[in-house]
């Protein structure tokens, strides 16, 4: 069985955004394209060197999303050959297997013609991921927050905007089952309660421009951050300077090691500046969030898929 070649483009993405832990995400405008075109097996080829160490057959993330969603649906994709042109960087908290989950799944939709909606997209990417955050702002774009428990999901994806993220990429990659392990399995009641009243107040005041309030929210976690700040030598020196400079927060990016700081955009360009004259070890993005998540078009013809 054949098909017509087509890509899919899936975002990079911020989670947790401080206390929204495992519940929170944010697109960002770094990109994965995957090209898919008929093969007489699965294969997949990288086009940058630093994605060269991944695998490039059945074990790779984007075929074993593909039989997952084979799996639920008992039906079998043909064989495609997929290229892979990624900006996102590998192990550095900005959701390169969340893009990777959500073009497999993407693929497998178009392979299949299941015409999956975004939710039923998001719920086969949490059984994939295990949590909503990064998946969630791949596939549906823009702002998510999302609750994903017991085989059961609920996910809301609004467009937010004012503010800019500037990210802080370390040459260093932290492995997110490292970053996982340090973080206790029992959160004491009284810093649970703060943390999701933080939470809270940050969705509100995210999504109502309020900025200096999100920005103290998001300041106040205790469900993560503490238990991982040994493994960010430079935050608290980056929290001091973004935070001096007009910034209204600074997190850490998913699980890390990436720094995520906020800055409203009449601010964020002399953040940014700021931030790379005095961390030279870090590459800095100076991005505005993304309303598009996933998209799939035909090939050489610019056309996106309804």
């Amino acid at each position: 069985m054949s098909f017509k070649p087509f890509s899919v483009v899936a975002p990079a993405s911020t989670a947790n955004l401080g206390p929204g832990y495992d519940s929170l995400g944010l697109a960002l405008p770094i990109y994965q394209t995957v090209k898919i075109e008929p093969s007489d097996s699965w294969r997949v080829e990288y086009v940058q060197r630093e994605h060269q160490t991944l695998p490039g057959d059945e074990k790779n993330l984007i075929i074993q999303t593909v039989r997952h969603v084979e799996k639920k649906f008992n039906k079998i994709c043909p064989f495609a050959k997929l290229t892979v042109e990624s900006d996102i960087p590998l192990s550095r908290g900005l959701g390169s297997s969340a893009a990777a989950i959500s073009s497999g799944i993407s693929i497998a939709d178009q392979l299949l013609d299941l015409s999956l909606s975004q939710e039923e997209k998001i719920f086969l990417a949490c059984e994939m991921e295990g949590h909503p955050d990064n998946v969630s702002a791949s596939i549906a774009g823009g702002f998510t927050v999302s609750r994903y428990a017991d085989g059961n999901l609920d996910t809301i994806s609004v467009p937010v905007s004012g503010f800019s993220v500037i990210v802080l990429v370390p040459h260093t990659t932290l492995e997110t089952k490292e970053a996982r392990e340090v973080i206790p399995k029992i959160v004491e009641h009284r810093g649970a309660v703060m943390s999701s009243a933080a939470g809270n107040v940050l969705v509100a005041s995210l999504l109502t421009g309020q900025f200096n309030k999100a920005g103290r929210a998001m300041m106040q976690d205790e469900f993560h951050e503490p238990h991982r700040s040994s493994f960010f030598p430079d935050l608290a020196d980056i929290k001091k300077t973004a935070l001096a400079e007009g910034a209204f927060a600074v997190t850490i990016s998913g699980a890390g090691p990436s720094i995520a700081v906020y800055a409203e955009n009449v601010n964020a360009r002399h953040v940014a500046s700021e931030l790379e004259s005095k961390f030279e070890d870090y590459t800095i993005h100076n991005l505005l969030p993304s309303d598009k998540g996933t998209v799939l078009y035909e090939r050489n013809e610019n056309h996106l898929f309804a």
